[in-house]
């Protein structure tokens, strides 16, 4: 006669057969996993200790120990891909898995955040489980019940988006029909939030597809190879793969010229400081310095960071000093949109300099320093 506790060892032993079924399939397909079940080779904690993401029972707990901005993030940068996993909640919990995520800032902002939350409610906001967190709500809440394993994919070949949850469709868009989501990055890390709840993920596997972002790297982390410095006021190195200028005022210059562009970088600055990032420059001696998106984090500025100075003032962004935050100059024509760790500051189609220049890196305060990383650039044609 077969016991009850011989039925569930049974339904254990199905399910663990199931689960090992499907990802043999699905290493079968391409796929790869993220995550080996003993540790967390692969990934990197942010933000936080050691006890804020640990490997429990061959899962990754996220342990709320810490809290935003504490996040775990893959070793390696991604872009287009099929991404799947599974998630467990055991009462109320809200967190959230990131992907094309960058390193510093809001990474629900600048990439995306597939919401996890445990609100069984039949209506769907925007921080419902399954959302594209803060910008679309599900199209129906799937959400498990406490205690149950919810699965999820997400397949991103830009601009397509679909998200699934517990196998019904929650997301299907183009992402360039939404303002808001189609100047989030292209290409960052998958991660896990951790906003202070206990949250378990298993089963994280991806399958790469092609690239389609071409981008240039204009610095090389070591030396100004490809730039030259025009005035001679500010003291310009480089630190550990970043750029610092302090003191005074003077221009590091791209020795190439750029028209239309997406242009990315990573700016840290000291309390007060003053720099810009200059675009279609000329010369300095001339005073034709092309277009300035401002630096300057400063309360009640009358440019305050993120403005296209003396022609769009930017609402104040927020960010806080001597931490990272990315800068995104978008310029096409007449058109240009400066973002700032995702949120948009200008938006202007009345540009009066159109033509090819340079990129100019501007220091601009005695006393004071502004340090910049990761530039890179990609060409519109």
């Amino acid at each position: 006669m077969t016991t009850i506790k011989q039925l569930c060892a049974y339904l254990l032993l199905f399910m663990s057969l199931t689960i090992s079924a499907a990802l043999s399939s699905d290493m079968d397909e391409g796929f790869v996993s993220l995550f080996n079940g003993e540790n967390l080779d692969g990934w990197v904690i942010e933000n936080g200790d050691q006890s804020t993401f640990i490997v429990d029972k061959g899962t990754i707990q996220s342990t709320g120990k810490t809290g935003p901005p504490a996040w775990l993030r893959s070793e390696k940068t991604y872009e287009n891909y099929d991404l799947r996993f599974e998630f467990l909640m055991k009462g109320w919990c809200s967190s959230g898995l990131y992907f094309n995520a960058p390193l510093h800032g809001r990474q629900s902002k600048t990439g995306f955040e597939f919401q996890i939350y445990h609100d069984k409610k039949k209506d769907v906001k925007d921080y419902m489980c399954g959302a594209i967190f803060e910008a679309l709500p599900p199209k129906v809440n799937a959400v498990a019940s406490a205690n149950q394993w919810n699965s999820g994919r997400i397949y991103l070949d830009w601009p397509i988006l679909k998200m699934w949850l517990n196998d019904q469709l929650v997301q299907d868009i183009n992402v360039n029909d939404y303002p808001e989501l189609k100047y989030r990055l292209r290409r960052g890390y998958i991660g896990i939030q951790d906003v202070g709840y206990q949250a378990w993920f298993r089963n994280i596997r991806i399958k790469e597809l092609a690239y389609k972002d071409e981008w240039i790297s204009l610095f090389n982390g070591k030396d100004f190879d490809g730039w030259y410095e025009e005035g001679q006021g500010a003291l310009w190195s480089v630190r550990d793969g970043v750029i610092h200028a302090e003191d005074s005022t003077s221009y590091m210059v791209t020795q190439d010229e750029f028209e239309d562009f997406e242009f990315h970088c990573y700016v840290r600055t000291s309390p007060n400081a003053n720099g810009g990032i200059f675009y279609r420059w000329k010369e300095l001696k001339g005073g034709d310095r092309g277009n300035e998106v401002q630096i300057e984090n400063v309360p009640d500025s009358p440019h305050p960071t993120g403005s296209l100075y003396n022609v769009v003032r930017a609402v104040q962004p927020r960010f806080r000093d001597e931490e990272w935050f990315l800068m995104q100059i978008l310029v096409k024509g007449s058109h240009i949109v400066i973002r700032v760790n995702g949120e948009t500051t200008v938006d202007y189609d009345q540009l009066s300099i159109v033509r090819p220049g340079h990129i100019a890196l501007q220091m601009h305060h005695h006393n004071k320093w502004v340090e910049w990383k990761d530039l890179k650039i990609k060409l519109i044609r």
